[in-house]
């Protein structure tokens, strides 16, 4: 038997080694090669005995002449040899979208198959997203139809354009990122590296086979190191209430009790104009969870019986939970709770987020990440918002925007980022022990000299983490259509927000009756239409999420799901036939047995064409309804317009 000896090849993917005996021959040696570099065919790649390629080995029959150790180079004769399908080191995915190249799942191709991005990433990604410019008088030489250097579109991510743009953009969108990513990659401009997940979390299992830690660790298993570095580009771009009056709502309980709040809030995603290929996050309702307040604190009371409902209601209503919004109000009269607030966060000379509320932000977006087809894991960072309510330098309310990095994010999810005992704006990397590894985690800044150096995060400026996302209301020449009934002028009083007891807001049916008895009083004799619709009596989260678990009279969400399937497409006439069926009049005759003082009439709640009522007129004394053309009443005999 031949003894066996090592050839290396060499090539643009880098070297390898094959099993060789003297008994082989150049065409079994080319065979082999198509083997160990997992390529489809010989016919594309030519070997060489030299460098230089003056030497070609032949592929011929004939037995070789190599010794142990021998080095040949392999050359490519076409520019994609090493991006097959069949590849073993990488995977290309062919489509009419930007190509992606994974390196390290080989089933990255039916992952990407079953991903749904957001809609707003699906209509981002059809934008061409460049910037057109004018033609520059002084430096344009050519016609109107031409193009130079000085005019022709800049990409979405220009460093000069975002910085230049009135406001500066401090970060690019996430779409803009990625054609970044796509315009930077060498060689094919639509072919980048996958967004990889930053991990700060040992292996369970090292395929090296050792002992699990403190036992055992290898440069397999363990996470590297991380430097944190400020994030360029955000997954939102802009956040906006749909309306002031949910946010007066959501400040009242701070108003009544003193007491700091917590609330989810509930929108959607769209295109947003002010930035390259940037996400808005509208905000069109606020959810207050179970929780317990004090002035100084909040915490949230798990599990919530009536999260997976509220979510299941706002799916049906066409929005999603999208971030979650906390006061930090203090005010300046401490003692009569009135007057100006203090300014005590929002700049350089104060802090942003404290440790807790980066640990706690970074936790609501691990659990809400963005789907994301550019990553093998399927979703990439997170686009869910916080959003703190507190003073600002004249000492009146405003909002402030946040998101944590992906690194925060990957910090959280480890369990590895503590906050400090007495400075809340700076964080505490843990330290290793037997229980838990943590990677070295460093981060820069520039000493006395302005030399910058390296320092080990603990402790660590939050400024790393922090993204800020401008946050505000719609101008008043927009015209945005609330999803709820916040800015209908007939609700004098709204329906009880959930979770309230403290300050003695109730949910219950004499709370719902009061509700709609403002409608069922509202005088339309001599109104020429009706001066609400049925969306504003019904169009309330709030009221919605009571009508399903209240212990009086429940309602499913198979019964439900005619009224929000009309309230998500405005629907008023679906609205009506809703309002008019079984299930809504037998509670309307539930609410007048629970309050007597309940109007008669709201057994007619339910939205009327206004040429019926404008041609009809109720007896004051029977209340029958009759028509116009009758002066007199048609079951008490009573004229009309004359008091019993």
């Amino acid at each position: 038997m031949s003894n066996i000896f090592i050839l290396r090849v060499q090539s643009s993917e880098g070297t390898k080694r094959i099993d060789w005996t003297t008994q082989d021959t150049y065409k079994k040696l080319y065979e082999k090669v198509v083997d160990v570099f997992s390529l489809s065919s010989s016919d594309h790649f030519v070997l060489y005995r030299e460098q230089n390629k003056k030497s070609p080995i032949p592929r011929s029959p004939i037995k070789t002449n190599f010794r142990h150790g021998d080095i040949i180079y392999l050359v490519s004769e076409q520019d994609n040899l090493f991006s097959k399908e069949n590849s073993s080191s990488s995977l290309i995915i062919k489509s009419d979208k930007p190509i992606i190249k994974s390196s390290s799942q080989l089933n990255f191709l039916s992952k990407l198959l079953d991903i749904k991005e957001d809609d707003v990433d699906l209509q981002l990604e059809k934008i061409d997203g460049r910037i057109p410019r004018q033609q520059d008088p002084q430096l344009c030489r050519h016609n109107r139809h031409g193009k130079c250097l000085n005019c022709i579109p800049i990409e979405p991510y220009d460093e000069e354009y975002l910085k230049n743009h009135n406001p500066p953009i401090k970060h690019m969108s996430f779409q803009a990122y990625i054609r970044k990513l796509q315009n930077e990659t060498s060689g094919d401009r639509n072919t980048f590296s996958s967004l990889e997940n930053i991990s700060c979390s040992i292996k369970d299992q090292c395929s090296a086979g050792h002992a699990p830690w403190p036992k055992g660790v290898c440069t397999k298993c363990q996470p590297n190191p991380m430097t944190l570095m400020l994030q360029p580009y955000r997954h939102v771009d802009n956040i906006m209430f749909e309306n002031g009056n949910m946010v007066n709502r959501f400040l009242n309980y701070w108003r009544s009790a003193g007491h700091q709040r917590i609330g989810f809030l509930y929108g959607r995603y769209e295109v947003y104009d002010g930035v390259p290929l940037g996400v808005r996050a509208v905000v069109t309702a606020i959810y207050e969870p179970p929780q317990e307040t004090s002035k100084d604190s909040v915490e949230l009371i798990f599990p919530d019986l009536h999260e997976g409902i509220v979510d299941e209601l706002a799916d049906c209503l066409g929005i999603r939970r999208i971030g979650w919004i906390f006061t930090d109000l203090i005010p300046n009269d401490k003692r009569l709770g009135t007057g100006p607030v203090v300014h005590h966060r929002g700049n350089m000379n104060t802090l942003f987020l404290t440790a807790q509320e980066c640990i706690m932000a970074g936790w609501f977006q691990n659990k809400h990440l963005n789907r994301c087809k550019y990553s093998p894991d399927g979703h990439f960072g997170s686009k869910f918002v916080t959003v703190v309510v507190t003073g600002d330098a004249s000492g009146q309310i405003q909002f402030e925007g946040y998101q944590v990095s992906n690194q925060c994010m990957a910090l959280v999810k480890s369990d590895i980022l503590l906050p400090t005992y007495d400075a809340p704006e700076l964080g505490y990397i843990k330290e290793t022990s037997s229980e838990q590894y943590v990677p070295d985690v460093y981060y820069k800044e520039k000493d006395s000299y302005n030399n910058e150096i390296m320092k080990i995060a603990r402790p660590l400026p939050l400024e790393y983490l922090i993204i800020d996302i401008p946050t505000g209301f719609p101008t008043a020449n927009a015209q945005i259509q609330s999803t709820f009934n916040d800015n209908c002028s007939i609700i004098t009083t709204p329906f009880c927000v959930e979770n309230r007891t403290k300050i003695n807001e109730l949910q219950d049916m004499d709370t719902l009756a009061l509700y709609v008895q403002q409608f069922a009083e509202i005088d339309v004799k001599n109104s020429k239409s009706n001066p609400y619709k049925a969306t504003d009596i019904l169009a309330d989260l709030h009221l919605l999420l009571y009508l399903v678990v209240n212990d009086i009279f429940q309602f499913s969400m198979d019964q439900l799901n005619p009224l929000l399937n009309s309230l998500r497409t405005n629907d008023l006439k679906g609205v009506e036939t809703w309002m008019e069926g079984d299930h809504w009049q037998t509670l309307l005759q539930l609410l007048q047995i629970e309050l007597p003082s309940l109007s008669s009439s709201v057994n007619q709640l339910t939205y009327t064409d206004s040429e019926e009522q404008s041609s009809q007129w109720t007896c004051s004394q029977c209340t029958f309804l009759n028509n116009n053309s009758n002066q007199k009443c048609d079951m008490c005999s009573l004229e009309n317009n004359t008091s019993s």
